[in-house]
């Protein structure tokens, strides 16, 4: 079964204060390890993203944590999470973009990356490959999950995808503290994921187009059309939602195909 998770990893403050999300993500990583048993996760985070069009993968044997935020309290640096790189699947999806992907080694796991995965996976650790997205459109993020696919298959990887990023990424309301609500898109996004219509995801932008400018979803939810183009899913499930910061939502779904 082809799996894909969309998590959203919040503000780095999620490390020290006491936040429910946390036991959301290990309950996740719990229920992944037990039922898949993945070898390798590929995730993509809104923080590695590529300006000149082309995607870039990361193949050094060792990914590295990265903080990169800044301006947070002291306590927030003192958690990090790095990995072992699946190298071998990393090179085969460079092989099967034909040019799309380039392979780089100056990128690590930034916290878009490595926040989900210290509380999903905290010991048993599987590989990790980290993708970026790019400024292309969200059909180009959706062909490029499905090279992902292709390789993760030719090399038979017992793999997941886990996309991360926030649907609502007001910071302006976050450093203002406005109080804390739902948006219409986060509304309007739960809706079409419940209702398992992943083409009207892949358009959303254009389809409700009000709705999604005064939500700026990080990343422009690149993020989540490269997990669909991964998994087709046939089914999808709502995790969790909550938007415990103003201007920032959080929200866990877990897409099946």
């Amino acid at each position: 079964m082809k799996v894909g998770l969309f998590v959203s990893h919040g503000s780095p403050t999620i490390l020290i204060e006491e936040n429910k999300w946390k036991d959301l993500l290990k309950s996740i990583g719990n229920e992944i390890m037990e039922k898949y048993r993945p070898e390798t996760v590929i995730i993509a985070s809104p923080h590695f993203i590529s300006w000149t069009g082309i995607h870039y993968i990361e193949v050094s044997e060792r990914l590295e944590c990265i903080q990169d935020y800044y301006g947070f309290p002291d306590e927030a640096y003192k958690y990090c999470y790095d990995a072992i790189n699946d190298v071998e699947l990393a090179n085969e999806i460079v092989k099967e973009s034909d040019g799309r992907i380039k392979e780089d080694d100056k990128w690590g796991l930034d916290h878009g990356a490595w926040i989900p995965l210290f509380y999903m996976f905290p010991k048993d650790k599987p590989k990790v490959v980290t993708i970026s997205i790019t400024e292309n459109s969200p059909n180009s993020h959706y062909e490029i999950g499905k090279i992902i696919m292709k390789a993760t298959e030719k090399l038979g990887r017992r793999a997941i995808f886990i996309a991360t990023g926030s649907p609502t990424h007001r910071l302006d309301l976050f450093y203002f503290k406005i109080t804390p609500k739902p948006t219409k898109f986060d509304t309007i996004l739960i809706d079409l994921i419940k209702n398992e219509k992943f083409m009207e995801i892949l358009n959303v932008k254009e389809l409700y187009p009000k709705e999604y400018k005064e939500a700026m979803p990080e990343g422009d939810l690149n993020t989540l059309h490269m997990l669909l183009g991964y998994v087709n899913p046939k089914k999808a499930q709502v995790l969790g939602y909550e938007v415990p910061w103003p201007g920032v939502s959080m929200l866990s779904a877990s897409f099946y195909g």
